[in-house]
């Protein structure tokens, strides 16, 4: 009698344990039953023939914000899933800005709740880390937050509700918030820029009008990441606090981290695609809808970059998915690229650009794994339930044509914030996601997002090693 399954993946090139193998994998009750050699006698109740295609762990995107709650104008988390799962991203870790950030075990558990009715990928939650509750922050890893995320200035003007219990305001609160991190053996990561020398960057540039688009990269030079990732470096060494750097940009600041790592400081890096793609050039001709922060850097920091993707000083990739209104982009082009917010909604074009990066000999696709799945899920206490394809874990898979060509157009897009995706539109890529699987269930074929799977989204607890 041929055994019953939910999914059949027949015909895979599959990723297993650092290599590809050849063969079928069987899934019931949204957990991967078999990986077969030969193709077994079953009766699927769903089947996807890879042949010719690469069958991936689903993508573990490090870097969200979906605004749900409080500003639901420019994202949910059911059409900032959408646009996940359209991109083969199969859990997020949403970070803490919203309103109000995740600063409590109540909060954390109302996003849970909201998610839980509108996720269509499964979700992680960082917690928010600032000097304000620097004494509850046992609670939130109790409640299994991924790790935490903390900024190192002030709230924003006009921003302040999203940013509670998020900040430092200056070293000596980072220093004391550090220290009770320690104590909870949780990873800590930090948003570094020393905005101090921003603002005095900012006021000379104005001071003498040199005030073209070119303004957010001159305002925001190298040395303002670095000197804060030098920092933070001492800090963790001082009190032995977990630590990492996201989206990281300047290839200074990697030097550090490398050299710090090789001192076994507990320390790990993440940088975003846009920062391997993307250079002053484009913030040049695309003005807001190239901001982004830290900024996009020069082409011969982007080859440098690359550099510490490849020796593993850079530990895993994010989309560092942000999505504003369009008015809140614009403002940027009518009255100065200042003026503008920070960041693009890049979950969806995340997996589509890397892809094409591999085709163009920048990385092998083995290596595109462990960045964009395996390490996240490893250092957020996700992996083995996440981030691999092995007996027993979930059945989280993206399969993707390597040859396939095709461009990237906004009216295409899933993200509710789609209209200010202008870096990403018009460009071209090969290779792309063709299917998506949540834990055994097809959310994404023939270019089209299984809308009835809203909800079907589950929290993914970190998992003490």
């Amino acid at each position: 009698m041929a055994q019953k399954v939910q999914l059949l993946i027949k015909n895979a090139t599959y990723y297993a344990n650092g290599v590809f193998l050849k063969g079928h994998i069987l899934v019931n009750d949204g957990k991967i039953v078999g990986l077969m050699a030969e193709l077994p006698e079953v009766e699927a109740a769903k089947t996807i023939d890879a042949k010719g295609k690469y069958v991936l762990p689903g993508i573990v995107d490090s870097h969200v914000h979906f605004r749900d709650p409080g500003r639901t104008d420019r994202e949910d988390f059911f059409t900032g899933s959408r646009a996940a799962v359209a991109g083969g991203v199969t859990t997020i870790c949403e970070m803490p800005i919203a309103y109000p950030p995740v600063h409590s075990v109540e909060i954390l558990q109302n996003r849970i709740d909201i998610a839980n009715e509108k996720c269509i990928t499964d979700f992680a939650f960082y917690g928010a880390a600032g000097f304000e509750n620097r004494n509850s922050l046992q609670d939130l890893v109790d409640k299994g937050v991924c790790a935490f995320k903390t900024f190192l200035h002030p709230a924003p003007a006009g921003r302040e509700g999203e940013f509670v219990g998020l900040t430092v305001n200056d070293d000596g609160q980072l220093f004391m918030m550090l220290r009770e991190a320690a104590k909870t053996g949780a990873r800590f990561t930090f948003h570094c820029e020393n905005y101090k020398l921003i603002e005095e960057m900012e006021k000379y540039l104005h001071e003498t009008c040199q005030n073209d688009y070119s303004f957010h990269y001159k305002s925001r030079p190298n040395i303002a990441e670095t000197e804060s990732v030098a920092t933070i470096i001492q800090f963790a060494k001082a009190t032995g606090a977990k630590v990492g750097i996201v989206h990281m940009s300047a290839p200074e600041a990697c030097e550090l981290v490398k050299q710090a790592q090789a001192e076994g400081v507990d320390i790990i890096g993440e940088t975003c695609f846009h920062y391997l793609s993307f250079d002053t050039t484009d913030i040049d001709a695309k003005g807001p809808y190239a901001k982004c922060n830290p900024p996009l850097r020069t082409a011969e920091d982007v080859e440098k970059l690359w550099g510490y993707v490849l020796d593993g000083t850079i530990t895993y990739l994010g989309s560092d998915h942000a999505p504003f209104t369009k008015e809140e982009k614009e403002i940027g082009v009518r009255e100065g690229i200042w003026r503008a917010y920070s960041g693009m909604p890049a979950i969806e074009t995340f997996l589509p650009i890397m892809l094409t990066h591999v085709n163009n000999g920048k990385l092998t696709l083995e290596e595109l794994v462990k960045l964009m799945s395996e390490n996240t899920s490893r250092h957020f206490g996700l992996f083995p339930q996440k981030g691999c394809i092995e007996l027993g874990s979930d059945a989280d898979f993206v399969v993707v044509d390597m040859e396939k060509e095709y461009t990237l157009s906004i009216p295409e897009m899933f993200s509710h914030a789609r209209d200010i995706n202008v870096l990403f539109d018009g460009i071209k890529c090969k290779g792309m996601p063709t299917e998506t699987v949540v834990r055994g269930r097809v959310v994404f074929e023939n270019g089209k997002v299984d809308d009835s799977a809203k909800g079907f989204g589950e929290y993914v607890a970190h998992k003490a090693k």
